[in-house]
């Protein structure tokens, strides 16, 4: 079954990479491909023209400090907002793209391709940007848009450390390496301050149906693990799975997490066929978060991961 539209559109990055596995490439300002840089630690002043090596292995130069830039995943909207960056935004990838408050009122882009989650290339253009930030996946639309002239870089977190370098790649590209750094900074501090010392197997949700969760090569799961949970879907085979309900039973996970968009709670999970021989859904230990601070990659996965360790120990104790 496919999920709908709204669930894909929401939790965009996730879908994406349920598709397609992204590379990690970083470049300094000469080209040349580097590790990323070490999280919580200031960039160097960049001068433009700025040069890096994308997500996607594409070189990307921006000759100047982009002043025009469209968003494509919601997280990325959220980064260039935390970063000051907001009145720069000409265009955003959707209705999801919602935070903060001011990024509803600028023009939306997406709504093409087959799970209307493309952007309209056309609308893209128009609106002259000189910089497009999306994250992996959509290679042809991608490939149209340089053909026509449009900046594109693209980035995709795969845990937390990976997401701070990112935002200071965002900071390198705009200009914005100082509150890039403060950010990073910021973020690392908050995560670090995190306590799990009492830990929990758990399983999380990601939609259903059907039952899909993740992998130990994700965000999501990286995350999972800092807030003091220990996946029972450590063995699994790729990053977003589907999990039967009779492994999940086998499995025995203490805490059940799941978004207000796949269910409500205990109650409509024990509803469904099997589910209530889940220990955790047995004892009632469910966890409601939501999906938006543990599913977008940005500046809001530290509240997340705050309210999910604070809901774990809870449930453990």
């Amino acid at each position: 079954m496919r999920p709908p539209r709204s669930w894909i559109t929401r939790h965009l990055s996730v879908f994406v990479a349920i598709a397609l596995l992204a590379g990690c490439a970083r470049s300094s300002q000469d080209g040349t491909p580097t590790e990323a840089s070490p999280s919580g630690q200031p960039s160097a002043q960049a001068s433009f023209p700025v040069t890096i090596v994308d997500d996607d292995g594409v070189e990307v130069t921006l000759p100047a400090e982009p002043q025009r830039i469209v968003t494509f995943a919601p997280s990325m909207t959220e980064i260039v907002f935390a970063l000051g960056l907001g009145d720069r935004l000409v265009g955003v990838s959707g209705p999801f793209d919602d935070h903060p408050a001011e990024a509803r009122q600028i023009e939306q882009v997406g709504g093409a391709g087959e799970f209307g989650v493309d952007p309209n290339v056309e609308r893209v253009v128009n609106l002259e940007p000189d910089l497009f930030l999306t994250i992996s996946g959509g290679d042809q639309w991608k490939a149209e848009l340089r053909e026509l002239g449009v900046p594109i870089v693209t980035l995709n977190a795969t845990d937390l450390p990976d997401l701070l370098a990112d935002i200071e790649v965002v900071g390198e590209v705009t200009g914005a390496e100082t509150e890039a750094a403060a950010l990073v900074e910021e973020m690392t501090e908050r995560a670090d301050a995190v306590a799990t010392s009492d830990r929990v197997t758990c399983f999380f949700e990601v939609y259903f149906p059907p039952l899909t969760t993740v992998g130990p090569n994700t965000f999501i799961y990286d995350i999972l693990e800092r807030a003091g949970c220990d996946p029972v879907t450590e063995d699994a085979a790729s990053d977003y799975p589907e999990w039967s309900v009779d492994q999940l039973v086998a499995d025995g996970p203490e805490v059940y997490i799941v978004t207000p968009e796949s269910a409500k709670g205990a109650r409509s999970i024990a509803q469904r066929p099997g589910f209530d021989g889940i220990p955790a859904i047995a004892s009632g230990q469910v966890v409601v978060i939501d999906g938006d601070l543990l599913t977008r990659p940005g500046p809001r996965v530290v509240e997340g991961l705050e309210q999910l360790a604070a809901a774990l120990g809870s449930a453990g104790g």
